[in-house]
């Protein structure tokens, strides 16, 4: 399916002054497009531990990697709760979105440290926000694999995201 938008490119206006765009409209969706969240993210060690210690995560498993060592052979698994952080890689892409209403349907596969995640975005929905006339909601499932190509991550949310033409962008300088 060809996409009829464009990410993070310069465009004219009427003077032939480039405004550079800024994430995907409301309108441009559709069921069944797939979006990659690139580049893939490596998880340090050095990253998780620090995640690990700001959310107080003080499971042995997670934060004594001397411990999960004895548990299991090779690196540390990584928390849960960091890897949901990650999410974040993905929002990005979706760059007009005004909250996260939702995540269900958690499916996680253990992840180690020294894993990269690559991450997709299907849209399975979308429909107008019955409250907000200037947002709608997307509807989508995140999938994430490995570097060996194994399926370690998968999602679904919903997404209130602005409408073509509304939200802080072309105040401030975007279109």
């Amino acid at each position: 399916m060809k996409p009829s938008f464009h990410f993070l490119r310069p465009v004219p206006d009427a003077d032939q002054t480039y405004i550079e765009t800024y994430g995907v409209d409301f309108e441009d969706f559709e069921p069944g497009q797939v979006f990659e969240h690139r580049p893939g993210k490596t998880i340090t060690a050095g990253e998780a531990h620090r995640h690990d210690t700001r959310s107080l995560d003080q499971r042995p498993s997670v934060a004594d990697h001397c411990f999960a060592g004895q548990l299991q052979e090779g690196p540390p698994p990584v928390s849960e709760a960091y890897i949901l952080s990650l999410m974040a890689l993905t929002t990005k892409t979706f760059g007009k979105v005004v909250a996260n209403l939702s995540m269900t349907d958690v499916e996680m596969a253990p992840i180690l440290v020294g894993d990269t995640l690559y991450l997709e975005s299907e849209i399975l929905g979308k429909r107008p926000s019955g409250s907000r006339p200037d947002q709608g909601i997307l509807h989508i499932e995140t999938r994430g694999r490995n570097q060996r190509g194994e399926q370690v991550l998968r999602y679904q949310r919903k997404l209130l995201i602005y409408r073509r033409g509304q939200g802080p962008y072309q105040a401030a300088g975007y279109c």
